[in-house]
């Protein structure tokens, strides 16, 4: 038999039902995943996540103390009255206003803090917390985030959220780990998470919640960081390889800093941010 064909707005609103249909399956406990896993999967994961965010910490680190060690060499230089003189009549006496910054001491500016309102805490236990929905406006997520993040209480919602955002892509069993490793009294209530793993003991468990709660926080604040200290350390390099770049100036510096010459040349090199 033949099947019978639809007409174009009868196909839309087909497509339209099964989304409609779709969202509200996500947003319900329908699609939960289960939370059993076994054990040296759950540690393979656990210890495959706290290895990436200290590798991305470090990388951050790096990246600031390069920028610090650009800024102390110029501090160096431009401390010499000569020199001062030299960048004038040259036309490098202006820097970049953030490396001016950070070489005068100044904080460096501000970056927005993430989503976090007052009414997050007087959300009830088992719903999401509007900043919730905010962040993952333009995001997708795993089928049964929702039902995940119903365990835990919103403060948790918004950093198990934000974690997952940063690490991309999304992976249900990262969510997993992070509902797996929540403290006990951010869990809604009568929620005991522990027993899906039996054979890790309590101390195992609070060990591997406090490491993990520690580097994630850590992470967190590496990711804020990263931007701005990646669009400052653009500015400073090119700054100084505009410096490097002019005859006259690597005399100068050759002549009168050689103790600090090859500092120089190597901090002229192109760094990839």
């Amino acid at each position: 038999m033949r099947s019978k064909r639809l007409n174009r707005g009868a196909a839309y609103q087909v497509l339209l039902n099964s989304g409609r249909r779709h969202a509200g399956a996500l947003a319900s406990d329908k699609l939960r995943p289960k939370m059993r896993r076994s054990t040296p999967e759950f540690l393979r994961i656990y210890d495959a996540e706290c290895r990436r965010k200290r590798v991305f910490i470090e990388e951050v680190e790096e990246l600031e103390q390069r920028l610090d060690r650009i800024a102390v060499a110029i501090r160096l230089i431009t401390g010499d009255r000569q020199f001062r003189a030299l960048l004038a009549s040259e036309g490098l006496a202006t820097m970049p206003n953030i490396l001016a910054r950070r070489i005068s001491g100044s904080p460096p500016a501000p970056t927005s803090s993430p989503p976090t309102s007052a009414e997050a805490n007087s959300i009830s236990a088992g719903e999401i917390c509007p900043e919730v929905l905010s962040l993952l406006r333009d995001c997708t997520g795993p089928a049964g985030l929702f039902a995940l993040l119903r365990l835990v209480l919103p403060v948790r919602q918004i950093e198990i959220t934000r974690l997952m955002i940063a690490r991309g892509p999304v992976s249900v069993n990262y969510v997993k780990m992070l509902v797996a490793l929540t403290p006990p009294s951010l869990l809604v209530k009568d929620i005991h998470l522990r027993d899906e793993l039996p054979s890790l003991s309590d101390e195992r468990m609070a060990e591997m919640e406090s490491a993990l709660g520690k580097v994630s926080l850590a992470f967190l604040d590496a990711v804020e960081r990263r931007g701005p200290a990646s669009l400052e350390l653009v500015a400073a390099c090119c700054y100084f390889d505009r410096l490097m770049d002019n005859s006259k100036v690597v005399r100068y510096l050759a002549r009168n800093f050689p103790g600090h010459f090859e500092e120089f040349h190597n901090l002229s090199v192109p760094v990839l941010v």
